[in-house]
């Protein structure tokens, strides 16, 4: 093949074959019919570019080759725009699940960051604060604590308990107030 009327010729006898394909796999007769211009777009524009036959640009579309070279450009372009329409899907699910959560500014986070340690300090006997800050500043380990105080894990695990009922508890009741 090395014209456009070549061309021509071989999108007017593999038009049909590669819009039904496209149909089949798109459910879209707009979306089919771009699929096929697409891939013939993309066959002119190789042979214009590379200024010569298709065939040295890895095309071969000799006669007995051409209808399953073609029908398997439509099914892989068919692929693409079903993978960018799963995309687009799977981001706009992810948008709308943000819509629902609110968004707390940074200032009002560290200020109730603040407030939970300022009221651990004063509340938590003087091991559990120990505890308490190893896990959720230092980010140890119950193993790693227990190790470093010389302590079981579940006195780490009832030291925790207890703080987070204390906060929860403290916590819950301004808020509810």
């Amino acid at each position: 093949m090395t014209s456009k009327d070549d061309l021509k010729a071989l999108f007017m006898e593999h038009y049909d074959r590669m819009y039904l394909l496209a149909r089949v796999m798109l459910h879209d007769d707009e979306e089919s019919r771009d699929v096929v211009s697409d891939v013939f777009a993309q066959i002119a524009e190789r042979m214009q570019t590379a200024g010569q036959v298709p065939e040295t640009d890895g095309i071969d579309l000799r006669p007995k080759t051409a209808k399953s070279y073609l029908l398997t450009c439509v099914r892989n372009r068919c692929l693409k725009v079903i993978r960018a329409k799963q995309v687009r899907l799977r981001a706009r699910k992810l948008l709308q699940l943000d819509d629902g959560i609110e968004m707390i500014p940074i200032e009002a986070q560290t200020d109730h960051l603040t407030e939970v340690l300022r009221y651990s300090e004063q509340t938590f006997t003087p091991q559990t604060l120990h505890v308490f800050r190893l896990r959720y500043q230092q980010r140890k380990k119950y193993t790693e604590i227990a190790s470093e105080l010389q302590i079981s894990e579940v006195a780490v695990y009832k030291h925790l308990a207890q703080a987070l009922k204390k906060i929860k508890q403290h916590f819950c009741q301004v808020t509810t107030l």
